[in-house]
């Protein structure tokens, strides 16, 4: 090989390792950036804006649903549009960069990678008065610069794990909701566009959003956030989604419920299997074989950024609190459970829970009991914010059962406001 064919090749290496393996493991893998959250919750994202026709009708629709977004904007059309801006903000979503431009990373040189996210960063900061905390690349697409400007200016690279390319004017409003719903779970990131892509597909979107929010919020039962990243190494990642695979075989073997978006509960049905219940005045509520709900935590709302076990055990305490009214309505309105008498849960968080109406009993310690006490104890590893650092001896190694009957669950926490 002659010097020529040495500098062509060297050249495709470079070309190589500037575009295309940066953005294989950023883009493609998600290592270095979030693909996902792992917190509670959708969030819903727009690129492209602000527009002046349809940023505010996304906002009306979002206002409609009570539900927040993040808004990557384009740094020349939010200093076009300053006061959009100011809206997007005063109504209480969260603003990031997509560049000052809407410009392909492979085509820029490193000067101009630098140049342009600078500018970006800089012109929202200006029109907010707030630090940027959040980018994204437009089409998702990184360089080694950009790689090495988030590690310099210590921003952090939010991408989507549903989409439903509604930037295509083809793709009808049925067509976008069902594409992105299909992808949509806890903790997922969906990207669609305020802005930009083919003429007419903005309003498709105006109509998709309004039937991804409904779906969401009352078929999925899951509730719409903010962007909220949590402090976790890739190993902690990977460990959680392989925790989560394991809680939704579980949730389907089980048929376990969600109640409701914010619901720290769920629930199933399963046939009791003792000791005895009885009422203060001695009448038989359960006994073995009767059919009973067993309330199950939807772990993922236990997640806290608090690190003090005492802490967190009252929060949960209170988040049971504030969820018993949305427990009772979903019992009386729903078939399924109008037969159950016992309303139950087998947990080492038993600690305040008379004062809500609960019942404590003892139970015999059985490898069943210590089956569940080993694993609530990993649940709680897997959703503290130190994980396996921390201490769990205020939680005890043998779980009670705690429970409440259908009659006094209806009579304390069936309120108006919950019917």
């Amino acid at each position: 090989m002659d010097w020529l064919g040495y500098i062509v090749g060297f050249s495709i290496l470079v070309v190589l390792a500037y575009t295309v393996v940066p953005d294989l493991f950023l883009h493609r893998m998600g290592i270095g950036t979030w693909k996902r959250q792992y917190s509670s919750g959708v969030a819903i994202t727009f690129d492209d804006g602000p527009d002046p026709e349809y940023t505010p009708k996304v906002l009306d629709i979002l206002d409609r649903f009570n539900a927040p977004a993040t808004f990557f904007v384009i740094g020349e059309k939010a200093a076009e549009y300053p006061s959009l801006i100011q809206e997007i903000q005063g109504r209480g979503h969260q603003l990031g960069v997509h560049c000052q431009q809407h410009a392909y990373a492979w085509f820029l040189t490193p000067s101009k990678t630098w140049q342009k996210w600078d500018e970006g960063v800089a012109t929202l900061e200006h029109l907010t008065g707030e630090p940027v905390e959040f980018v994204r690349p437009p089409w998702g697409t990184f360089n080694l610069a950009l790689w090495w400007w988030l590690k310099s200016r210590k921003k952090r690279a939010v991408l989507w794990n549903a989409e439903g390319h509604d930037w295509q004017f083809k793709r009808n409003p049925e067509q976008i909701a069902q594409r992105v719903l299909t992808k949509t779970r806890e903790g997922s990131i969906v990207v669609l566009h305020d802005s930009g892509g083919e003429q007419g597909a903005p309003a498709n979107t105006l109509l998709a959003l309004e039937t991804i929010c409904h779906k969401v919020l009352d078929e999925q039962k899951l509730p719409l956030v903010k962007i909220d990243l949590l402090e976790w190494t890739i190993w902690r990642r990977a460990s959680y989604a392989i925790w989560e695979k394991w809680e939704r075989m579980f949730a389907h073997l089980y048929k376990v419920q969600r109640i409701g978006p914010n619901n720290l509960f769920r629930l199933s049905r399963d046939k009791y299997k003792g000791p005895n219940l009885y009422t203060e005045d001695g009448r038989l509520l359960a006994k073995t074989g009767d059919l009973v709900a067993e309330i199950h935590f939807d772990n993922v709302r236990l997640l806290s950024r608090e690190s003090d076990s005492r802490r967190i055990v009252l929060q949960a305490v209170r988040q049971v609190k504030e969820s018993l009214p949305g427990l009772a309505s979903f019992v009386i309105d729903n078939s399924d459970y109008n037969n159950i008498s016992v309303f139950l849960g087998l947990t080492l968080i038993n600690r305040g829970v008379k004062g809500l109406g609960f019942q404590v009993q003892e139970v015999p310690t059985t490898a069943l009991t210590r089956a569940v006490g080993h694993l609530q104890r990993i649940i709680m590893r897997v959703y503290h914010p130190t994980g396996g650092a921390r201490s769990l001896t205020r939680l005890g190694n043998q779980p009670k059962l705690v429970w409440m009957s259908r009659e006094q669950l209806l009579q304390r926490w069936l309120t108006q406001e919950s019917l």
